[in-house]
């Protein structure tokens, strides 16, 4: 009985709380439920059928009815499922995610008629409250190729939303391009001129109209698959038509295959495109060769730029490949001039560190972004430690980023200290010179895919890494024992991250 008792005080003590507190308890719970893209589902409902009071509550309140979810699934398409979400949302704005499955398999005719006239009558639905739309997501599953993916882009249509801000079209792959009959032509001002976030992964890229206005757009993030074709446009002319009417971006992200290397090849030094208001650039490469990375750096100039991330694959450069820091085509200009004067956060990893030996010119990126604040490096840290240590040897050179108040070093579960004296010597030299020492985090990542977050399965998976990969407590004393003597501020740990 007393066991019963305390669980009735409890309920009943939740029931009493004021209608306003109830409605924040609801909404943390309802945005904690919509995070995966695999439970498309409204859980409001479970909340609306535990009692009278909830079911009102919830039923008033238009917020918990705003995401529209929709799934091309046999029997998961259901119009009056969705029409019923809009008369409950009432006139506030919306957020449409459509989730695009893989039929199933067999394929027969008789589920494929049901499935596509299923999502022509719910598409409709959703296309007669688009003036309502504040952000749409489409995401087609990997490796969806049975033409569902064009026929939502199609029947989409071209309605009229004029308070939508977000757009994220996401084709998961394995590397089979996702191909499209025509471009997406809802993608234009004239019927979404609110739109201030674009992101495109894994799409075609013939995806974006011709004549494309970014003018409006804030936020980018782009990752094609180039199409197939035996004579393909010049890619690198499409990438600088894009960001020649994007000039408000204030954020821009570029990973691979947004154009072929070879295109980016030209006799003729073309005008770098200025993005007056960028502020985060951020470049992330596979097995590229460098000349991509220099083909973006070539044709963006970003005088207010804040933050430069540049990820890539050193690893997989050969010798003659390797890249020269102190080309025009990256951070100086032929006159020795920054291109990137204002940085004041640099991300750099996977860059420098390969089997013949750290990139050209390393000089060249701390001259030509003098005043960073915050760094966040990789393994790559023992070669850049190399270089500030050279630097600091020689009194008649100032010091390079006097102004470092941050480093966080990156690594793998492998990589065990080996950088440790470079980097002590480096912050035993700075503080000879009289600057000031930055905060060292050293974190180690967990590089283990569909980790839990269950706190049982991290203490797990944590002392498996310091036991067998080179994050010993004898490891760990040696180094704050080593930067404690410099009086460095050092965080070491292990962290549930994934490694890059």
């Amino acid at each position: 009985m007393t066991k019963s008792s305390s669980q009735t005080k409890y309920i009943s003590s939740i029931s009493v709380l004021p209608d306003d507190l109830l409605l924040v308890i609801f909404h943390a719970v309802a945005d904690d439920i919509y995070g995966t893209d695999g439970q498309l589902r409204l859980d409001c409902v479970a909340l609306a059928s535990v009692c009278r009071g909830w079911r009102s509550l919830v039923l008033s309140t238009s917020r918990f009815w705003t995401r529209l979810h929709m799934m091309t699934k046999f029997g998961a398409l259901s119009k009056e499922h969705l029409e019923m979400h809009v008369t409950r949302s009432a006139n506030a704005l919306v957020d449409v995610v459509i989730y695009i499955a893989r039929p199933p398999d067999p394929w027969g005719q008789a589920a494929w008629t049901l499935v596509f006239d299923g999502a022509k009558v719910c598409l409709q639905v959703l296309r007669e409250c688009s003036h309502r739309w504040r952000s749409l997501k489409i995401i087609n599953e990997i490796d969806n190729h049975s033409g569902l993916f064009g026929c939502v882009l199609s029947e989409l249509g071209l309605p009229h939303a004029p308070a939508l801000k977000n757009i994220e079209i996401i084709c998961h792959s394995s590397g089979w391009i996702t191909s499209l009959k025509e471009s997406f032509q809802f993608l234009s001002t004239t019927y979404t001129p609110s739109l201030k976030m674009l992101k495109l992964e894994g799409c075609d890229s013939s995806i974006l109209p011709e004549q494309f206005d970014a003018s409006s757009l804030r936020h980018v993030s782009l990752k094609f698959l180039r199409q197939f074709s035996h004579t393909p446009p010049n890619s690198l002319d499409v990438f600088r038509n894009f960001l020649s009417c994007a000039r408000n971006l204030v954020s821009l992200e570029v990973h691979r295959r947004v154009f072929f290397v070879e295109h980016a090849k030209t006799d003729n030094e073309v005008d770098p495109i200025i993005l007056p208001a960028l502020r985060t650039l951020h470049i992330i490469m596979g097995a590229e060769k460098p000349a991509y990375l220099s083909g973006i750096l070539g044709n963006i100039t970003a005088p207010n730029l804040c933050h430069l991330a540049i990820h890539g694959d050193s690893l997989a450069w050969e010798e003659s490949s390797l890249i020269d820091f102190s080309s025009p085509a990256f951070f100086l200009r032929q006159d020795e001039v920054p291109k990137f004067p204002t940085v004041c956060q640099l991300t750099m990893k996977n860059m420098l560190q390969s089997v013949y030996g750290p990139g050209k010119n390393l000089h060249s990126i701390f001259t030509a972004l003098p005043h960073v604040t915050e760094v966040v490096l990789d393994h790559d840290v023992r070669e850049i430690a190399n270089s500030l240590v050279m630097e600091l040897y020689d009194k008649k050179v100032p010091p390079l980023w006097p102004y470092l108040r941050q480093l966080t070093i990156e690594m793998t579960p492998t990589t065990t200290f080996h950088y440790l004296p470079q980097l002590c010597e480096w912050l035993r030299l700075r503080r000879a010179s009289g600057l000031s020492l930055p905060a060292v985090t050293i974190r180690y990542g967990l590089q283990r895919a569909g980790v839990k977050k269950d706190a049982r399965d991290l203490m797990i998976i944590r002392k498996i890494v310091n036991d067998a990969t080179g994050y010993r407590a004898s490891d760990t004393r040696e180094v704050v024992k080593q930067l404690g003597k410099l009086d460095a501020l050092v965080d070491l740990r292990v962290d549930s991250w994934i490694y890059d």
